[in-house]
């Protein structure tokens, strides 16, 4: 009798301890939690100039939730995000006159009004292991995670992602990983997720990732990736970045690139006479950025070879594909035999009295495009086998109050593009993003 009255309270004792640990956990779940809310409003205003019959207004309204757990037991978390999206003034949205959306709403069939969007862009599980010197961290679900090749896009008011795993393995200044991607999230569409599509519609089963980089100590960095979507297409970045330390709070950043891409199975076999079912391009680019306190000069240059550089995965390709160049600008530099350069400056006035201020600009020029590029634009209303843009952007963001950390950021581009027509456009995109816990 005694020992069975020891053996209950030894028992009694030990579930207390459990639960007494299970809580402690669970309070790190909750206590390292975190919720935001971002409200975002976003106009713009482009027009064709030189002859193109273009000309959209666009302006809406979006919200978007973010909400990162802590660790249970230090181990699992869970992460969930979501937005909306809805028409302030969108006259210019109709497939049949050819104007395509350029905010999140998604582009009507007809002249009605086109539809708001509303619904979850990121809902996954995250895990973690190890510590600061060696640690893996893995995620599975529908998440917007960036690679050097694949990245889904941030760009509109609401976010593109990706449902899959990624894993991530990190011993001290080397990183290596791996993804598997077998569906997308548009980022102007309500569903949770979708197939991946080529353009004949038939599904693209998965998309890998595979890459790894080092950081020396010396400022040198070194990156390579590998990328294959299934039947479609496979690709290839190395990159070398170097920063030199000139003291006196000057440094030279240095940035050299190479990409491949092939077409990898009957998915990508009739991208037009072009390419005759034998797709390649290659590019290689070069930077320079000289940073004086918190002025930044930069100087950088992009040659394309042997095909149109394709950022896409599959059909989708504005919501997760990259062209991984200082020559992806507000027009893409990335046509066969294109050579093109960008130079460029900011500042943050910081010292001048104006926290939170910054702007800058940048010109690009290219040559040397290829007939068959400029033959296959969407709107070809030029020979000329040159392009170039002028873009002037500022920002401001408040640094304290009640309004702190809302921004205003506008921007001002005017592009002369041979294969898909001259434009005119202005950006004026507010902020706020609300801590709520």
């Amino acid at each position: 009798m005694k020992m069975f009255k020891l053996s209950a309270l030894s028992a009694a004792v030990f579930a207390a301890a459990s639960a007494t640990a299970v809580t402690a956990q669970a309070e790190g779940f909750i206590d390292d939690s975190s919720a935001t809310l971002s409200i975002r409003n976003q106009y713009r205003n482009e027009s064709g100039v030189n002859g193109k019959a273009y000309d959209r207004k666009e302006w809406i309204q979006g919200f978007q939730l973010d909400y990162k757990s802590g660790y249970f037991m230090d181990i699992i978390g869970f992460d969930y995000s979501a937005g909306a999206a809805f028409k302030l003034d969108q006259p210019a949205n109709d497939s049949r006159t050819g104007e395509w959306s350029t905010t999140n709403l998604p582009q009507d069939g007809t002249r009605s009004d086109v539809n708001d969007i509303a619904g979850t862009n990121q809902a996954y599980l995250k895990a973690k292991f190890g510590d600061e010197n060696l640690n893996a961290n893995l995620k599975f679900g529908l998440q917007k995670t960036c690679t050097e090749l694949f990245c889904p896009s941030g760009s509109r008011v609401l976010p593109a992602s990706s449902y899959g795993t990624y894993l991530e393995a990190n011993a001290q200044s080397l990183k290596v990983y791996g993804a598997r991607w077998t569906k997308v999230h548009s980022r102007s569409q309500s569903f949770f997720y979708d197939d991946m599509k080529d353009d004949f519609g038939n599904r693209v089963d998965n998309v890998k990732i595979l890459g790894a980089s080092y950081k020396f100590d010396n400022g040198l960095g070194v990156y390579g990736e590998y990328g294959k979507s299934d039947d479609y297409l496979k690709k290839y970045l190395a990159k070398v970045d170097y920063t030199i330390d000139l003291g006196n709070e000057t440094s030279l950043l240095l940035d050299a690139r190479y990409g491949k891409a092939k077409d990898a199975g009957d998915g990508y076999n009739d991208k037009g006479p072009r390419y005759n079912g034998n797709y390649e391009s290659r590019y290689y680019n070069l930077t320079a950025t000289l940073s004086i306190q918190n002025l930044s000069v930069f100087a950088g240059f992009n040659k394309t070879m042997d095909g149109d550089w394709d950022g896409e995965w599959h059909n989708n390709y504005d919501h997760n594909g990259a062209f991984n160049s200082s020559l992806d600008l507000w027009q893409g530099y990335n046509r066969e035999d294109e050579r093109a350069w960008v130079v460029g400056a900011s500042y943050k006035f910081d010292d001048l009295g104006l926290p939170g201020f910054e702007a800058g600009t940048r010109y690009a020029h290219s040559s040397g495009i290829d007939r068959g590029a400029l033959s296959a634009g969407e709107n070809p209303i030029t020979n000329d086998d040159q392009a170039h843009e002028w873009v002037q952007w500022a920002k401001y963001t408040v640094q304290s109050g009640p309004m702190k950390d809302f921004s205003v950021y506008v921007e001002h581009a005017r592009g002369d593009n041979p294969t898909g027509g001259d434009e005119d456009g202005t950006l004026v995109h507010l902020q706020y993003d609300l801590a709520i816990f």
